[in-house]
């Protein structure tokens, strides 16, 4: 049974519910919302490639689109719920290189689908139902606060580790589209969602995950704690996709110690202390020369381990050692907390959002794995921020930082062309990602930032700006799979930011 299908029958069953068959059903339509933005800004510093090509820094490269979309909303019978929205993002990909033929890229990318497609049935009291049930495409944000960190049960992966923020829109974007099924429950103080839901966005496609997620606030909203699960691809369509049964994606055991079967692990740095220790051989051997054996040592050794591994690989698969495979599937689990500070004393002087206190810790997968995937505080993405006061003048000011200590670089490159569950590993003449140490950029990219703000102008008019060093990938020239963005972060390193302003309105 198809997707298709099975929304299909989901739908005609919340419809049987909501009518009598010997009743016309009773219809409210909502006017159609017609909704556009405009989002521009540069990025001051940043890094675009880190994959097949050679990585490029860039400077001050212009950000500039435009996108537009429309949305019904139709009531049946007071209960059911029926959305459909259709959208579209007008940008030019990055790098935009200028030249002839396909080799060079400045044309128009056109990302045009539904925004949205849900039916959602309310059970319990007309207009405050304990209970909805639904099924389709719709967004879901469980962290209120999250302005563009943190929401990482939704926008994450463990293995590799990853996590993006932004999208073809970057500012006011902070939350996810999910297709499949959802059972929101609501009690008080207490609110609980269960999430079946299918994978449409990053390859291996369709594997099925099961998430919950829940609050509870306490002192009419002082406090808010939060907690939730991802069993992410744990009903798998394929299997062999979701843990790809190839030597590149797996690692094995010799003579007591463990090897992985992608020999650019070793390869790749024994390519570039080498190639160091000859530099510095050339320049100045005297002056260099405990460097240069450090390196030379260093280089032997992860030669000498490339050659095990190629040795095994030449094998008949009978011949080799017994291997396991790395998986894509894996569980995340979330935590958060909010503190509305403003409720501890009386004052009309701030506006909804200020002086609210937040944090966010995530667990990218709960499982270690040996070599790339060891220790579990390296897959733990740490947000905090604050919400300044604006004082009615504006709506929002929000200051977050994240902390999550990962030694490799935020990038899918394995997963799109290789169907591998391991770490991007650099080129190993790509100087920009290996500087003093192999592939030490992904000790550059620890700590991120960001600070949004939002003005609502009246009339469904706002303006929003944003300032940042994240997650955010921008959509690519030269990679095509998934959603069409660059496989890593463009703020990789050190003191590489960007800002953008976008203005919204809608009727």
């Amino acid at each position: 049974m198809t997707k298709a299908t099975i929304a299909a029958c989901s739908i005609s069953f919340l419809l049987a519910l909501s009518t009598r068959a010997d009743e016309e059903p009773k219809v409210e339509a909502q006017p159609l919302h017609i909704g556009a933005l405009q989002e521009f800004g540069y990025i001051v510093d940043g890094t675009y490639l880190a994959g097949t090509e050679k990585s490029r820094l860039v400077h001050q490269d212009w950000v500039d689109h435009f996108g537009a979309f429309i949305t019904k909303d139709v009531t049946v019978e007071d209960r059911l719920h029926l959305s459909a929205g259709l959208g579209g993002v007008f940008q030019f990909r990055k790098p935009e290189t200028v030249g002839l033929g396909f080799a060079f890229h400045q044309r128009k990318a056109f990302f045009v689908g539904p925004t949205k497609a849900e039916a959602v049935y309310d059970i319990g009291e007309v207009g405050k139902p304990w209970l909805q049930l639904g099924t389709g495409m719709f967004g879901y944000k469980y962290n209120p606060q999250a302005a563009n960190l943190g929401e990482y049960l939704f926008r994450s992966g463990a293995y590799p580790t990853y996590n993006y923020t932004g999208g073809y829109v970057i500012a006011n974007s902070a939350g996810t589209a999910l297709e499949g099924f959802k059972a929101l429950f609501r009690k008080g103080n207490f609110k609980g969602d269960l999430l079946l839901f299918t994978e449409t966005g990053l390859a291996p496609m369709y594997d099925w995950s099961l998430a919950g997620v829940a609050s509870y606030s306490v002192a009419d909203g002082l406090l808010e704690v939060g907690a939730g699960f991802n069993l992410q691809r744990l009903i798998q369509v394929r299997p062999s996709r979701t843990a790809n049964p190839v030597i590149g994606n797996s690692y094995f055991d010799v003579n007591g110690e463990t090897f992985v079967g992608q020999k650019e692990f070793y390869g790749n740095p024994a390519r570039f202390y080498a190639a160091r220790a000859d530099s510095m051989t050339a320049k100045d051997p005297v002056a260099n020369a405990a460097k240069i054996e450090d390196y030379r040592a260093r280089a032997a050794s992860f030669a000498a381990k490339a050659v095990i591994v190629d040795s095994i690989q030449t094998l008949d698969a009978s011949a080799r050692p017994a291997t396991k495979h790395y998986s894509a599937a894996a569980i995340l689990l979330m935590a958060r907390a909010t503190l509305d500070a403003k409720k501890l004393f009386s004052s009309d002087a701030f506006g909804a959002e200020d002086f609210k206190l937040y944090a966010e810790v995530d667990v990218q997968g709960v499982q270690n794995y040996p070599v790339y995937y060891e220790k579990i505080t390296d897959r733990m993405p740490v947000m905090f921020g604050i919400n300044l006061p604006g004082f009615k003048i504006l709506d929002l000011i929000a200051v977050q930082g994240e902390y999550l200590h990962s030694p490799w670089l935020n990038n899918t490159f394995q997963r799109g062309r290789n169907a591998f569950n391991t770490p991007y590993l650099p080129d190993p003449l790509d100087a920009n990602l290996s500087k003093d140490d192999y592939n030490d950029a992904a000790t550059k990219d620890d700590f991120k930032w960001t600070v949004q703000l939002k003005k609502n102008l009246g009339g469904n008019v706002s303006l929003w700006a944003q300032a940042a060093s994240d997650h955010l990938r921008m959509p690519s020239s030269f990679y095509f799979y998934g959603p069409q963005f660059d496989h890593n972060e463009v703020t990789a390193l050190d003191n590489q930011w960007y800002w953008m302003a976008q203005i919204s309105w809608g009727i």
